[in-house]
């Protein structure tokens, strides 16, 4: 598993070069008081041969200085290989001035996605003229839901998926899964959201994976996300914060959702959150984030790889 001691670890993304594993991850040194603990987030790397020993080699990208777009906090992200270069697509904010309280200042911000390249996967340069997406106001809300962009090359594009809510809909009880796509990595053009089954106020880190003929859209959330009445189809389920899975025959949806959808049973010891599959010498595995540290049980740490089943319902832990 990948621990560090005297950090946080929070969501966590994955590239697969060359027999290494390249872990991404937000983190956040253990010092960080309370109140502004889930606020300054850098991006950390660690590497792997075998997805369970891990090596941290340090910090993929810090904040930018107070006032510059990501001058606050850097959020999800994924990485993918395009024209010889690898890009990391990653999510920021920048909340002003902070005359605000921290509490409130969670309500109250933009979030735009911005790119970084690199030659190597350990040393990352900002593209300049960040931000390169962010919500269109016609399609999507744009206080805080424009977050965790998840890259998928097809053909000729790149898509990125995000964690969005739709602005003409009851934006306090309706998340969706925001869509943007580019020839250039630099400018990206927006798109009317994917299609899914409806079942929380927001899904987190959305991610499209094609297995054999059937696309798997992955996300998490919360319980305090889930809508009222995708739990009353379920009167007798305890839900908890979590990962699920849809299934579509299309990149682009419909995504249906079966039964609870999610992907560890309720009864497992260990449930993660934010986990992304990888495809690991021709299987596809799950990683996440046990984020014990944010319930004062212990630290936070990348769990060992688990072996996944890809079904006409939806990826499910094999245990």
């Amino acid at each position: 598993m990948l621990k560090i001691p005297g950090r946080y670890i929070g969501d966590a993304w994955y590239y697969v070069d060359d027999g290494t594993a390249h872990c991404y991850f937000l983190t956040q040194p253990d010092s960080t008081s309370l109140n502004e603990r889930g606020l300054h987030w850098d991006t950390g790397h660690a590497i792997s041969t075998n997805l369970v020993d891990w090596e941290f080699v340090g910090l993929a990208m810090s904040r930018g200085m107070p006032g510059e777009w990501d001058g606050h906090k850097l959020s999800t992200g994924s990485v993918i290989k395009r024209d010889g270069r690898f890009w990391m697509a990653y999510n920021a904010q920048d909340f002003g001035k902070y005359e605000v309280p921290p509490r409130e200042r969670r309500q109250s911000n933009i979030q735009r996605v911005g790119v970084a390249v690199s030659d190597d996967l350990y040393n990352w340069i900002k593209y300049e003229d960040n931000p390169v997406s962010e919500a269109d106001p016609d399609i999507y809300q744009m206080d805080g839901t424009w977050r965790d962009p998840f890259m998928v090359e097809m053909d000729d594009r790149v898509y990125h998926y995000v964690c969005a809510a739709p602005s003409k809909n009851d934006v306090s009880s309706v998340g969706t899964v925001g869509l943007a796509w580019t020839n250039d990595m630099l400018n990206w053009n927006i798109e009317p959201p994917v299609k899914t089954d409806a079942v929380a106020k927001r899904m987190e880190v959305p991610q499209v994976y094609k297995i054999g003929n059937l696309y798997y859209l992955n996300f998490c959330t919360s319980t305090g996300w889930l809508l009222d009445d995708f739990k009353n189809q379920h009167p007798s389920h305890e839900f908890g914060n979590a990962d699920y899975s849809m299934v579509s025959e299309s990149p682009m949806g419909p995504f249906k959702m079966y039964g609870t959808g999610e992907i560890f049973p309720t009864d497992s010891k260990l449930i993660p959150y934010a986990s992304q599959l990888i495809n690991w010498k021709g299987e596809w595995v799950l990683l996440g984030t046990a984020m014990h540290a944010r319930r004062g049980i212990g630290p936070d740490f990348v769990i060992d790889p688990v072996p996944i089943e890809a079904t006409e319902e939806g990826i499910r832990a094999k245990l």
